[in-house]
């Protein structure tokens, strides 16, 4: 969408005013908005670089390029600019002119060494059939007795945060008997990033006096569960 279609706003002011004229108006906006749209589109498609990819698709058709199923709008658009922008005779300027418009003006090196009949090309490539295109273009261009060395390199900063989901449960499990007078004391620790369930039961029997205590801690960054059971 080029812009926002409003006809109310070409009326004279006084016209504005009227209800009716603004239900008009606004049923026939969608209509004009579709034609505004197709107006831009047809204009897109005259020039290769804003195609679509109906309009590429013509372009391919004129130069007899068959596109592959994987290739993208940008790469189908890549490699219509190297064919239609085919200059001859090949001289070592239009090379580089093929070169900026294949890979970006200054996205690669070129080291020649004619003495040896040596040529090494280091590019930076990294969409579908970008790399195809430039062997293409190398098979036509340069001369037999020329040794040519592409490389194409591709350097990628990947930073991201990895989580990892995880679970644990404790358990410990205390059974006393025939005690006179015992003191007991259980600590526990449980340090995790996840979501954590922390149970203690301790069973009592034939206890005359006996006295407990259970300490326990928890540090997580995430839900926690700790059940306490005491069955006497």
């Amino acid at each position: 969408m080029v812009r926002d279609v409003n006809l109310i706003e070409h009326l004279p002011l006084f016209i504005q005013v009227y209800r009716e004229i603004h239900l008009i108006m606004s049923a026939e906006n969608p209509e004009f908005q579709l034609l505004a749209d197709e107006s831009e589109r047809i204009k897109n498609n005259q020039f290769i670089q804003t195609c679509d990819l109906e309009g590429i698709a013509r372009f391919e058709k004129i130069l007899h390029i068959s596109p592959s199923s994987d290739d993208t709008l940008e790469s189908r658009i890549s490699r219509v600019m190297i064919r239609w922008n085919d200059i001859v005779p090949y001289t070592w300027k239009v090379f580089l002119t093929k070169l900026d418009t294949l890979c970006g003006v200054g996205n690669y090196d070129v080291i020649p060494n004619f003495k040896e009949y040596a040529l090494k090309i280091i590019t930076h490539l990294d969409m579908y059939g970008q790399v195809d295109e430039l062997e293409k273009l190398l098979d036509y261009m340069m001369p037999a007795n020329i040794v040519v060395d592409s490389d194409n390199e591709l350097h990628y900063d990947l930073k991201n945060t990895l989580f990892f989901p995880s679970g644990m449960c404790l358990c410990k499990m205390y059974e006393l008997t025939d005690s006179y007078k015992a003191t007991f004391t259980f600590n526990g620790n449980a340090n995790v990033a996840s979501i954590c369930s922390g149970t203690c039961e301790v069973e009592i029997t034939d206890s005359f006096q006996d006295s407990f205590s259970v300490a326990s801690e928890m540090h997580t960054g995430s839900n926690v569960s700790i059940t306490n059971m005491i069955q006497a």
